[in-house]
């Protein structure tokens, strides 16, 4: 299987998904993240500390760094767009740059941020133009030196921690990430210099989700990532546990 992550800033796959990433690359599967940002001016709080100015490119710089460690600990492949955060907004030109990665990667799921999101403009100009570009991507008359796909499995990830349900989202997946739970935390860890809250707050995140879960089910659930729905289940059976 193929994913594709869809990600507004540079460590956002990793917090929001770098569990789930991790366990389908272990199972052998193939990740591909697209950071459109660096997160350069928004989160990258740490390295504007006590007043600190340094040159945007110097940020990004160790932002990159950042990014390609993570995703190199979760098994995954990174690239960056450089789009500028806070500047960035939807445009069809974008979003059809978007589904010409999806024609040329062909996933079967992709990964996104949840929408709309009102706490961040990365946030929600991403999730609109990664839905739409899914959707783009199958046209058959989009021109493209690329053959039209099937719309992959559209999957969001959280909105903007800690108000994510105050955003709108309701989750209605949890992946089990409890054996992969330490690969993720080195992951997480690899934002050290420019996100120093990262490790905390998402050991916060996964633990309150692995509760959930573990009243949905899966009792022996420590750590958890949850995840939004964008096309109803079809199938030969109920969606039950077994």
């Amino acid at each position: 299987m193929k994913i594709l992550v869809i990600s507004a800033h540079v460590a956002d796959f990793c917090s929001r998904a770098g569990g789930t990433i991790a366990k389908h690359v272990r199972d052998g599967d193939t990740v591909r993240v697209i950071a459109l940002t660096y997160g350069e001016r928004s989160e990258s709080g740490g390295l504007y500390a006590e007043g600190a100015r340094p040159p945007l490119d110097e940020i990004k710089a160790i932002r990159r760094e950042e990014g390609l460690e993570a995703a190199g600990i979760l098994g995954a492949e990174i690239d960056y767009w450089d789009w500028a955060d806070l500047c960035f907004e939807y445009t069809q030109e974008r979003a059809i740059a978007i589904a010409q990665e999806i024609r040329r990667y062909r996933p079967d799921v992709l990964l996104t941020h949840h929408g709309p999101d009102p706490m961040s403009v990365d946030h929600d100009s991403t999730y609109r133009l990664a839905t739409r570009a899914a959707q783009l991507a199958g046209a058959p008359g989009l021109e493209s030196s690329e053959a039209p796909v099937r719309r992959p499995e559209v999957f969001l990830f959280e909105a903007t921690i800690p108000l994510t349900e105050v955003e709108g989202f309701v989750p209605d997946l949890y992946v089990d990430i409890t054996d992969v739970w330490e690969t993720k935390l080195r992951a997480l860890q690899a934002f050290h210099r420019a996100q120093q809250i990262l490790e905390s707050w998402y050991t916060d995140r996964a633990m309150l989700r692995a509760f959930q879960a573990q009243r949905l089910g899966l009792t022996a659930c420590r750590y958890a990532e949850a995840f939004e729905r964008t096309t109803p289940w079809v199938g030969s059976h109920l969606p039950v546990m077994r």
